[in-house]
């Protein structure tokens, strides 16, 4: 049910950081990967518009990632990806 999602591809960096990785429901995941769902710096999830039609993902548009206050996350590394993904939508 669960994968390790990389901000960035394994294969550009060929590195495990626990900053740069996410547990993510694995259809999650899949959408994260294809370009469709993106969190931003401040772990707010964005839905692509062309999933408009699948009201259990655009529900997610605006909800915000939870993580344990522990919790290592790049935000730089969120944000550059955000920003590259949303600007495909």
């Amino acid at each position: 049910m669960l994968e390790a999602a990389h901000l960035r591809p394994f294969a550009s960096t060929e590195r495990h950081r626990v900053e740069e990785g996410l547990l993510l429901r694995s259809d999650i995941h899949r959408l994260f990967d294809s370009g469709l769902l993106a969190i931003s710096r401040d772990l707010v999830v964005s839905v692509a518009p062309s999933l408009a039609g699948h009201a259990s993902y655009q529900a997610l548009e605006g909800s915000h990632l939870e993580l344990p206050p522990t919790a290592r996350v790049d935000r730089e590394v969120l944000a550059d990806l955000h920003a590259a993904t949303t600007a495909t939508w």
